[in-house]
């Protein structure tokens, strides 16, 4: 498992990922809190910077309800792993435990989002992963949702809004962004189709995101 370097979101630093040939991979809800990605033994971040020297990773908070925010990523993970064997997940932006991520928005010049050439890697750093990483023995690892080609999408070329959709047979993960500046910013939205405890499904906002324009958007 890949050791956690305990620093704000630029610094961070991660190790290349391989691809993958499925649509999406999940958490498995059978391994318990160190599950492993279906078909792939690594999902993990390539730390790149671009444009003004920003990061290819970006984040995933809510700058105006710390617990909700917790209480809504655990609900988002409920599709496949127990929420109970989550730790605690801070809403800020840079903090250690959090929800990063990266990917890839193709965009055609007529604002068409490119399905198969659009992915994501969303991954959750809990107060066990950092505790983990604190004390050496790194028995935790971040928990991953990983996409590898989009359900839907499309970018108005002249305001820079859009969304993009991520869906499996877990549910679906939703980005509603705008372009400016050197960011991409907005909301991730999400709708469970299964819940692991046997619950009802969770659904709902999960908060707001940001990452550098030259990170994502190709």
């Amino acid at each position: 498992m890949k050791k956690v370097v305990l620093l704000t979101l630029i610094a961070l630093s991660f190790v290349g990922c391989n691809p993958n040939k499925e649509s999406s991979k999940r958490t498995s809800g059978n391994g318990g809190r160190v599950a492993t990605i279906s078909g792939t033994t690594n999902g993990a971040f390539t730390q790149s910077y671009c444009g003004n020297n920003l990061s290819s990773v970006g984040t995933i908070y809510d700058q105006s309800s710390s617990y909700n925010f917790e209480a809504r990523v655990k609900g988002l993970l409920s599709a496949t792993i127990d929420p109970s064997e989550v730790g605690t997940i801070s809403a800020g932006a840079n903090d250690q435990t959090g929800v990063r991520f990266q990917g890839t928005f193709k965009i055609e010049s007529n604002g068409t989002v490119n399905l198969q050439q659009t992915k994501i890697l969303i991954k959750v750093y809990d107060s066990y992963v950092v505790q983990s990483a604190t004390d050496g023995s790194n028995q935790y690892q971040p928990i991953p949702i990983e996409f590898s080609s989009a359900a839907a999408g499309q970018f108005n070329m002249q305001t820079g809004s859009g969304y993009v959709v991520f869906r499996d047979e877990y549910g679906e993960v939703r980005f509603d962004g705008n372009l400016s500046g050197d960011y991409l910013t907005g909301q991730v939205s999400f709708i469970n189709t299964t819940n692991v405890t046997g619950g009802a499904a969770a659904q709902g906002v999960l908060g707001q995101f940001y990452i550098a324009r030259c990170g994502i958007i190709k």
